[in-house]
């Protein structure tokens, strides 16, 4: 029962609220034409924007011969804590940080005087710049092609400006990549230097061993030597069976004993000398001989090893002079900008429509609003009665 009176209470309130809107119909109409007619005339004294877009895509991958082995040389420079050098699409320098760059911003704000295009004094750079900002969109797609938008009141200035936005980016990426070059060209320069010092001072040293030591190829010296050792110890070997065999033969004091004895002996002492004192091989003696050929090994390694890295570095510095010198072209213009035939904004309808929608719902609102009031005066009234 309760529930049925709530309903028929609530269809009551609302057939009272629409009468209610109907008894002021005309302060919500009056309201609502008066506001939107104003609508109307503010979109019409706001001046029309014009859109263009210049479309910029990156080279192609150079994936010839050449390419592949600079990319490595490239690579290797990266693993040397030097950027890329290259002027493709994902190395070196994001080219989107270089498009939102203020350099770029400054110089098309400058060349074309927008302060006063925006009526802001030059003296006011953040405003400009942040105006600018309003104006500009910059956008990166995922097939790697660029779109620069730029908004303003006049379409040839607006295609103007995107067409130039991308010339002065190109411009400041191509001395940054030269400033690169020249960096890295210093940093491979100072290398070679270093490289040099190191193999002159390496090669100094390995001439002053060979010449103490005589050693100028370890292997086949030691393959000589072995072999002389060998025909030595085997002589001695063959002299202690012939004396052997005529010692039992025609006894100790023969003359043919006696001599294989001297022989035998001369062998045994030139073993000695050979082993323990320089000259048979070199200036060194056999017991040091080891050593010796390692520490010749040893530079000769460290002379071999910083001889490949100065063969190493050599196309990486003739690779970062061309680069020095030669004007990159960071991105190609695909469509270029051209003055836009249809404005971009202001969206009048909408304006108008908005303000409509809007100035009907406030007028209601201030309908209830008032309607309020008086009751709340009504029953303070009452109350005081």
């Amino acid at each position: 029962m309760s529930t049925e009176l709530n309903q028929k209470n609530e269809e009551f309130s609302s057939i009272l609220f629409l009468a209610f809107l109907l008894k002021h119909k005309w302060f919500i109409l009056i309201f609502t034409l008066v506001v939107t007619g104003i609508s109307i005339w503010v979109s019409i004294l706001i001046p029309n924007q014009y859109k263009s877009t210049v479309n910029l895509v990156p080279p192609q991958t150079n994936d010839g011969i050449m390419g592949g082995s600079m990319g490595a040389i490239s690579s290797t420079l990266k693993d040397f804590g030097l950027t890329k050098l290259g002027g493709q699409a994902g190395e070196g320098y994001s080219f989107i940080v270089i498009l939102h760059s203020r350099t770029v911003i400054d110089s098309i704000i400058k060349e074309f005087d927008l302060p006063k295009v925006y009526d802001i004094p030059d003296t006011m750079m953040s405003k400009v710049r942040m105006k600018f900002g309003s104006n500009l969109d910059i956008t990166y797609e995922k097939e790697g092609n660029y779109f620069i938008s730029i908004i303003d009141e006049s379409p040839q200035r607006a295609a103007d400006m995107a067409n130039r936005f991308g010339e002065v980016a190109n411009d400041l990426a191509t001395k940054l990549f030269n400033e690169e070059a020249a960096f890295n060209l210093q940093f491979m320069n100072k290398q070679i230097h270093a490289t040099d010092s190191v193999i002159a001072f390496i090669a100094d040293t390995l001439e002053k061993f060979s010449r103490r030591t005589l050693i100028f190829s370890p292997t086949d010296q030691a393959s000589a030597m072995s072999k002389a050792l060998s025909d030595l110890k085997a002589e001695e070997i063959k002299n202690d069976i012939a004396y052997e065999y005529y010692k039992s033969y025609l006894g100790e004091d023969d003359y043919m004993t006696k001599s294989i004895l001297t022989l035998k002996e001369q062998t045994r002492k030139k073993i000695g000398e050979v082993t323990s004192q320089p000259g048979f091989a070199g200036n060194f003696s056999l017991e040091s001989a080891a050593e010796e050929g390692m520490e010749f090994m040893r530079l000769f390694t460290e002379f071999e090893t910083y001889s490949k890295v100065k063969a190493f570095i050599l196309p990486m510095v003739e690779k970062t002079k061309l680069d020095e010198i030669k004007k990159v072209k960071n991105l190609f213009v695909l469509d270029a900008a051209v003055p836009a035939e249809r404005k971009e904004k202001p969206k009048r309808m909408f304006i108008v429509a908005g303000a409509f929608i809007g100035a009907f719902i406030f007028s209601i609102f201030i309908l209830v609003l008032l309607r309020g009031f008086q009751n709340i005066r009504t029953q303070l009234r009452s109350i005081g009665s």
